[in-house]
């Protein structure tokens, strides 16, 4: 199902912010599953599996030992197990950490991904969101024999869904049915989406750079402070409980030409080389050229605007407003 959206010579790499339809094959699938699936997962990731059913979706991560994040993701459970939405680059570098974990766990690990066609949309248009195809509320999942849909975290009135479905013609007729009301745009424009909503990423040049709390999983709901260990959980519980946040992450908006990459450094203003201040997580250009950018940073030098791109000096970063109350 590759190559499913050729039929619609519309597809676009266009970049767009509102009421959008685009293809999500950027993102990968991890299944999980097996009698033992529920409690392997418990004890791996930060989330608590035992909150979760097929109605609702989790915010989630993995850690090393050490609190280092491997990756972010989001998990729905299906009738034959647990599927984990992760950015496609990071599939077998998760995988092959889970895999060390399984041990004498009757538990089965896959690469799901070519098993979905995936599809982003985002709108605003009440018709369609009176669609009974999708949810109603955010982190609500819809599931039939052929799809699976699920609504995020929203964007001002604009509501955005995850759409998964299992075969060719239902993803043809659901593509056709969106696209007669929004715009055909790219990957970039659902990237764009999800950094604007202030959700982190793992990309492979930001693997084991950050604790779950420097990237705001706390105010997400990425993480439970009150479930068993999983590894990392001593670091994460140490740094909730008896010490005090020194880096988060942060939304800020730059004017420049060249897009900063996943693990670029930010040093402070008079620095020549890096310094350990802070690193973007993320940042995708709007349809205005103006650069979004979420990175994590030392929150004195982030909050005093004495920081700059480590290869882009004279860029200046200015921090906007997250949509949610930041960790304190």
């Amino acid at each position: 199902m590759k190559h499913w959206q050729e039929f619609d010579e519309r597809h676009s790499e266009a970049l767009v912010r509102e009421n959008f339809i685009c293809d999500a094959d950027s993102l990968g699938l991890i299944l999980v599953s097996g009698p033992d699936a529920r409690d392997f997962l418990q004890n791996q990731v930060s989330s608590d599996i035992g909150l979760l059913d097929e109605s609702r979706l989790q915010l989630s991560s993995y850690s090393t030992p050490k609190g280092r994040m491997v990756g972010i993701f989001r998990i729905v459970q299906v009738s034959n197990g647990y599927l984990l939405l992760i950015v496609k680059s990071m599939v077998q570098p998760l995988l092959e950490r889970l895999f060390l974990f399984i041990v004498q766990s009757d538990v089965k690990l896959a690469d799901a991904s070519e098993y979905f066609a995936r599809v982003a949309l985002v709108t605003d248009n009440r018709e369609l969101l009176e669609d009974e195809s999708l949810p109603s509320e955010p982190g609500e999942v819809l599931q039939t024999d052929a799809m699976i849909s699920m609504q995020l975290e929203p964007l001002g009135d604009q509501r955005r869904f995850l759409v998964l479905c299992l075969n060719g013609n239902g993803v043809i007729e659901l593509w056709r049915r969106y696209s007669e009301h929004l715009q055909v745009a790219g990957f970039k424009s659902w990237r764009l989406g999800e950094i604007r909503a202030g959700i982190p990423v793992i990309h492979p040049r930001t693997r084991e750079e950050f604790v779950l709390q420097m990237a705001n999983l706390g105010p997400l709901g990425g993480v439970s402070f009150k479930k068993g260990c999983y590894p990392g959980q001593e670091i994460v519980a140490r740094m909730q409980y008896l010490g005090k946040l020194k880096r988060r992450m942060y939304l800020a908006e730059l004017e420049t030409s060249r897009l900063p990459q996943p693990g670029d450094e930010l040093v402070a203003e008079d620095k020549q080389q890096a310094d350990g201040s802070g690193m973007v997580v993320d940042a995708e250009f709007d349809d205005r050229g103006l650069c979004h950018c979420l990175y994590v940073a030392q929150i004195s030098r982030a909050e005093s605007g004495s920081l700059r791109l480590l290869d882009q000096p004279r860029v200046r970063i200015r921090n906007v407003e997250l949509p949610y109350s930041p960790p304190a």
